[in-house]
């Protein structure tokens, strides 16, 4: 019992013994009362029957006197002065009678008043006595109250103690019983739980390792896809070179392409196709597809052309959304073709197109370029444009499926000689995700590189960038087994060294 439920049951208690309390003091009250008016009755009747008898018996005693005087005096009268005597008696008796009743009077009023004093003094007696007895009740009762209320507390402390004592006796039995039950149930649980994991591990390698071979073929045929691109502009090349003008510069494509071919990262290869188109055309810029939105893509050494941001599917952007769309290379012409987008402001007969970079079959950049508004463009270079815009992108895909592969070989272990139980192949796993991780964090940074320098600035790059954050992690979640340990946390670390640039707070 706590000690709020005490508390109650003694107050209970104690307002019923005050109750019971109140109750005995005013019959006593009552009763003494009773007791004084029939005392005070009685007194009076009785002093009012001895006064009486005894005026009765004087009375009678001075009526016999008189009688007998008044005899006396007849007879003496009779003898000497029967009418003399006669009148003197009778005044006698008269003024005895006078006194007997002024005696008569005088006892009535001294026995009121002796009576009255004595009921008074009774009465302050039993009031007195009532009030030492109903003190002497109230500290009795108080006392019980107390000791009732001590045995009260006494008697629940110790039934709780029992009661603890009783439960955890059979919560303890009840554990143990429990903890063998559940310990044979944990065993079963456990075998189960790892034949799924091994199942769900196996399913995961296997399904990893198939991942891997669709990796692997799309490396084999993205990298016949650049060796024909590269055979393609090796010929194209060679046939520039032979057909070259004194205005072409065969050297400075040749420079590019090798540029192209040597860079170990995509952002590296973009800005080589670039820089080696800026070389050749008037004006040159990368705009790279963010969501519904072109962005300008900044190179170092290459001008930018200010063009803000651009829609996709708007008319501002004019032949770059119509090389995105179609996926092919797109140019200007006289004949109703795609117009220039907005920021060139090309006169008319000024020529300006657009080579589109697809990876997966889609269009995720748009290489740029145009005789700009004045001067005499080189004539080749339409053709230099194209041969690094069209070599850039295949090599792009070919980087790509490298990656991909090799995060994936990584993962399913086929660099590793065997799979035993060491830690080799939990660490290679670990290795792979890290790679994998960083490789799709890689590409939101290089695609949407405006958007990220924003979200730096403004410290809200989860924002910012939600859908293609959510988007990498969900081709992370789908390649990387859930049996990796700490695999979630690898992503997150390359959002903040990648993304971030090491600055946890710049995510928002």
């Amino acid at each position: 019992m706590s000690d709020d439920q005490l508390r109650a049951a003694i107050d209970g208690l104690r307002s019923r013994i005050q109750a019971e309390l109140d109750a005995q003091l005013d019959a006593v009250a009552q009763h003494h009362e009773q007791t004084i008016v029939q005392a005070r009755g009685a007194a009076d009747a009785e002093a009012e029957q001895r006064w009486t008898a005894k005026l009765d018996a004087q009375q009678s005693e001075w009526a016999a006197q008189l009688q007998s005087e008044v005899a006396a005096a007849r007879s003496e009268v009779e003898r000497t002065m029967v009418a003399e005597a006669m009148r003197t008696r009778l005044e006698t008796a008269q003024a005895a009678a006078e006194s007997i009743a002024q005696a008569r009077r005088a006892a009535d009023a001294e026995a009121e008043q002796r009576w009255a004093s004595k009921v008074e003094a009774l009465r302050a007696e039993w009031t007195a006595r009532l009030q030492a007895e109903v003190a002497t009740a109230r500290s009795e009762v108080e006392r019980a109250m107390v000791t009732e209320s001590m045995r009260v507390r006494v008697e629940a402390e110790q039934a709780a103690a029992e009661a603890t004592a009783h439960a955890r006796r059979e919560l303890e039995q009840a554990l143990l019983l429990e903890r063998e039950r559940s310990q044979g149930d944990f065993e079963e649980e456990r075998e189960r739980l790892r034949g799924e994991l091994e199942a769900e591990r196996q399913r995961a390698h296997a399904q990893l390792a198939a991942e891997r071979l669709r990796a692997e073929g799309e490396l084999t045929r993205a990298r016949a896809a650049f060796e024909v691109e590269r055979e393609r502009t090796a010929g194209a090349i060679e046939d520039a070179r032979r057909a070259a003008t004194p205005a072409m510069n065969t050297s400075g494509l040749l420079e590019a392409i090798l540029a192209i071919d040597s860079a170990e990262s995509l952002s590296d290869a973009l800005a080589a196709s670039v820089r080696g188109a800026a070389l050749e055309a008037p004006r040159a810029a990368l705009f790279i597809v963010n969501g519904s939105q072109l962005q300008e893509w900044p190179v170092s050494g290459v001008p930018t052309v200010h063009a803000g941001r651009l829609s996709a599917d708007g008319p501002e952007a004019g032949l770059l959304g119509e090389a995105l769309r179609l996926q092919e290379v797109v140019k200007t012409d006289d004949n109703g073709g795609p117009p220039p987008p907005a920021f060139a402001s090309l006169p008319p007969g000024r020529v300006a197109l657009a080579v589109p970079f697809v990876l997966g079959g889609h269009s995720v950049a748009v290489l740029y370029a145009d005789e700009g508004v004045d001067g005499q463009a080189p004539s080749s270079w339409q053709e230099v444009v194209q041969i690094l815009g069209h070599h850039a992108s295949a090599y792009v895909a070919y980087l790509t499926a490298v990656r991909t592969a090799q995060a994936l070989r990584l993962m399913s272990g086929a660099d590793a000689p065997a799979r035993d139980s060491g830690p080799e192949p939990e660490q290679d796993d670990a290795q792979g995700a890290r790679r994998y991780a960083r490789l799709l964090v890689s590409e939101i940074k290089l695609y949407n590189e405006a958007q990220v320098r924003m979200g730096r600035e403004r410290r809200d790059l989860l924002t910012r960038l939600k859908p293609e954050i959510e988007r990498a992690r969900r081709l992370y979640d789908e390649r990387v087994a859930p049996s990796i340990h700490s695999r979630d946390v690898y992503f997150q670390q390359e959002l903040v060294q990648t993304l971030a640039d090491g600055d946890q707070a710049l995510l928002g």
